[in-house]
């Protein structure tokens, strides 16, 4: 009787050093994946400011060639209102002065 008690007992603290054994090993499991976690929001963070620097470069220069083609544009419209503008001086000297000689 006291070997079956025995046999029990020494059961029983084999169970509880297999379970404090999944214990510590389950502690390092979730450390280990809580550093990974960490690292990889880390890594995602810094790739995701990287991207936005990339991204809001992008933008700002796609603005300068916008602003760039637009002062273009409207310098055109200048010149051509510019030239129109002589054009129309031009005729008007000419009207003038044919309308004094005659």
């Amino acid at each position: 009787m006291n070997t079956i008690l025995q046999a029990i007992i020494e059961s029983e603290e084999e169970a509880s050093k297999l379970e404090n054994d999944a214990k510590q090993q389950a502690l390092l499991i979730l450390a280990e994946a809580r550093k990974k976690a960490s690292e990889i929001l880390e890594k995602s963070l810094l790739e995701g400011e990287a991207l936005s620097e990339e991204l809001l470069q992008k933008a700002r220069e796609e603005a300068e060639e916008e602003a760039r083609l637009q002062a273009d544009s409207k310098n055109k419209a200048l010149e051509q209102i510019r030239l129109k503008a002589k054009e129309r001086l031009n005729e008007a000297a000419d009207y003038i002065v044919e309308r004094i000689v005659n």
